[in-house]
């Protein structure tokens, strides 16, 4: 089980993680960083989510490919 403290540390950490993919020098394609863009905000929202803080990882947003 995850508490509210476990998940906001994950999500701090998936943030930090991929700070570089909305850098202007990202080597990404737009369509890539707008990818990026949706998983980062997802995970920012993660509070708002209808199970919260009763999540299990499969709730958690899905990292792009």
């Amino acid at each position: 089980m995850l508490f509210e403290h476990d998940i906001l540390l994950i999500r701090e950490t998936q943030l930090y993680k991929t700070d570089w993919t909305q850098l202007p020098d990202s080597p990404l394609t737009d369509e890539k960083k707008a990818e990026w863009s949706t998983f980062r905000q997802a995970w920012r929202d993660i509070t708002k989510h209808a199970k919260w803080p009763n999540l299990e990882e499969s709730d958690f947003p899905t990292e792009p490919s």
